[in-house]
């Protein structure tokens, strides 16, 4: 196993455990935000609008994330909470940046936050309140666990695939 593989076997474990999803970008060239799997997301970025508002949030937050090297937890542009994580292990060099999150507070402001997407957007108001309905509810602890887990997933699975290379 390479260290790609390993990373995104972490990743698919991460996701096992909390239920949320992440993606891996190398360069520039992975920041393809149309493929996020997040429901929401997808709705949203049927707008041409959202969907370059969208890389552009990832771009800057991929390269903050290389360059201050440490996890950032930041607000998208759709109001999530996301973080990114820079990887450096040997020659690899890539982000890891989180489905987004959301605060009991989102919840309760979910309809008129989804009718200023909505009308921002124009997306309908009825599919992004659905799909919203079923974004993740985390606290910031909750939040702070959930990235001390991705990160010892990570450490984990690169300490093992450094161990079975040298075997």
């Amino acid at each position: 196993m390479d260290v790609k593989d390993a990373i995104l076997k972490a990743m698919q474990e991460y996701h096992q455990i909390t239920g949320l999803r992440s993606y891996l970008i190398q360069d520039v060239d992975d920041i393809n935000s149309a493929a996020e799997r997040n429901y929401f997301c997808k709705c949203l970025k049927t707008s041409a609008r959202a969907l370059k508002h969208c890389e552009e949030c990832t771009m800057e937050n991929y390269r903050n994330a290389l360059t201050e090297e440490k996890v950032s937890m930041y607000s998208c542009h759709a109001g999530l909470v996301k973080w990114s994580m820079p990887i450096r292990y040997k020659d690899f060099h890539g982000v890891i940046i989180s489905e987004g999150v959301i605060t009991k507070q989102q919840v309760k402001d979910s309809e008129q936050w989804v009718l200023y997407l909505s009308e921002r957007y124009n997306v309908r108001k009825d599919v992004l309140l659905d799909n919203y309905k079923v974004i993740k509810e985390m606290t910031e602890e909750e939040v702070n666990i959930s990235i001390k887990l991705l990160k010892d997933l990570v450490d984990y699975h690169l300490a093992m695939n450094t161990r079975n290379n040298e075997e």
